[in-house]
């Protein structure tokens, strides 16, 4: 190991050189004046090395330190060459180099917290207890469009709703966390308040609720659907009862016939529930390689009597040289045997075409109508349960209310989609697109 100077051991020698000068000059007899000047040019010479040298190395920190301050964390401190420096010197650099790693820390947790946030859809804001806009996200600038980056801004410069200006100002009173429900723009959200005493901010979120409450309205509905749907033909069941018990031995076959009725349209309702509950909690589908022609002949045979009972066509157009796929043939048969008795239902004259066709990544199917179509407000809710798309249809002529639903459950099941396009008087189309790596097409060349 290389030893650096000492500082000390050059004063000591220094001081010597100095007494053993001084022991000459005493024994050669010189003036007292002389020896005097002699002490006050060492103290002098002492005096001036050590400012020099202290200034130097204080001026060596002076310019590291202010290059680290303006962002320079990779620089550290020169070696001072000698011995009483030295560890001064390896304790500023040992600090700067964990000042450069907890800076580092820090710059990698501000980057994922920016992430996070640029990431989070709702509206996010932070304000000063004055009303200082500190920081906003970009959800925040596409809702309040008042709002300007360059310009310093309170809160009611930007935010114009009544209702959401009381909140703010209200949460002055409020505790440290605190939210309520509110309704801004046509649309319902859940305002989200957190106070920090110590940093006087305080952080706003707005969380859109519409699919939540969308989806409560939905169950509400449901409840009020089953109930209803329940109740008429039990209603119907004991009403005719009743009357055949005040006429115990009337001719009651044509009561006979309502009842059997109305119990049979509860005995389909029950299984439709039972197979959409069944529906929503499998994960796995049951597939094997099936023949088109083959299934689209038994689905034929199984929808004939409907069909020739009302006097309409089924027919089916398959791509060209498109033969097998592989699919839960069950569920899949499921699929179009709702689909084609929920068109039956509303097709006075014509029929129902399927049309297959395999495109680059999907298999598309369509079911198309000549029915009396379904007006376009009712569309966006036509696979609910229980949804009446026209209000003024007779239930009895309209099934349980559950098939789309269940056709929707099994599309969902194959990761495919569904869709519906509708002309009032026209006809009704349904459109499914399975993905090819969950759908697999196979053609007569592959056989």
């Amino acid at each position: 190991m290389t030893h650096k100077p000492s500082l000390t051991r050059l004063l000591i020698l220094g001081h010597a050189l100095v007494l053993a000068v001084l022991t000459v000059i005493l024994a050669l007899n010189f003036p007292p004046e002389i020896i005097l000047g002699l002490l006050v040019l060492e103290l002098l010479v002492i005096i001036i090395f050590l400012r020099v040298l202290l200034k130097r190395r204080n001026d060596q920190i002076s310019i590291v330190a202010k290059r680290v301050g303006e962002g320079e964390q990779s620089l550290r401190f020169p070696d001072p060459g000698w011995e009483e420096f030295d560890r001064s010197g390896r304790d500023l650099n040992r600090m700067l180099d964990r000042l450069d790693s907890t800076i580092g820390h820090l710059a990698v947790h501000r980057e994922e917290l920016r992430l996070v946030l640029s990431s989070i859809e709702d509206v996010l804001w932070s304000q000063s207890y004055e009303g200082a806009l500190e920081w906003v996200n970009e959800p925040f600038r596409e809702l309040f469009g008042a709002y300007d980056p360059l310009l310093k801004q309170y809160y009611w410069e930007v935010i114009r709703d009544p209702s959401l200006l009381d909140c703010i100002r209200n949460s002055d009173s409020a505790g440290v966390k605190q939210s309520q429900d509110i309704q801004l723009l046509g649309h319902s959200y859940i305002l989200s308040i957190s106070r920090n005493d110590s940093t006087k901010r305080k952080v706003f979120i707005l969380n859109n609720i519409d699919a939540i409450q969308e989806a409560a309205q939905m169950k509400k509905d449901f409840i009020v659907n089953l109930a209803h749907e329940l109740r008429t033909p039990l209603t119907a069941v004991k009403g005719y009862t009743e009357a055949m018990q005040e006429d115990p031995g009337g001719e009651h076959s044509r009561y006979l016939r309502i009842i059997q009725s109305h119990t049979e349209r509860l005995i389909h309702l029950i299984i439709d529930l039972e197979q959409l509950i069944r529906l929503e909690s499998v994960s796995e589908l049951v597939t094997r390689d099936i023949s088109l022609d083959a299934f689209f002949a038994n689905l034929k045979l199984i929808l004939e009597p409907e069909l020739a009972e009302k006097g309409l066509y089924l027919r089916i157009v398959p791509e060209s040289g498109m033969s097998r796929l592989v699919c839960d043939p069950y569920k899949f048969e499921q699929v179009f045997i709702n689909l084609v008795q929920n068109s039956l239902r509303y097709t006075e004259s014509g029929g129902v075409t399927i049309r297959v066709r395999a495109a680059e990544e999907t298999v598309n199917i369509e079911v198309s109508d000549t029915g009396r179509g379904i007006e376009e407000q009712y569309l966006p809710r036509i696979f609910e349960r229980f949804y009446v798309a026209d209000p003024s249809r007779n239930r009895s002529q309209s099934g349980t209310g559950l098939g789309l639903a269940i056709v929707k459950h099994i599309v969902l099941l194959h990761h495919g989609t569904i869709s519906v396009t509708s002309s009032v008087g026209e006809g009704t189309t349904f459109r499914l697109g399975i993905p090819l790596q969950h759908l697999e097409v196979l053609t007569e060349h592959d056989q």
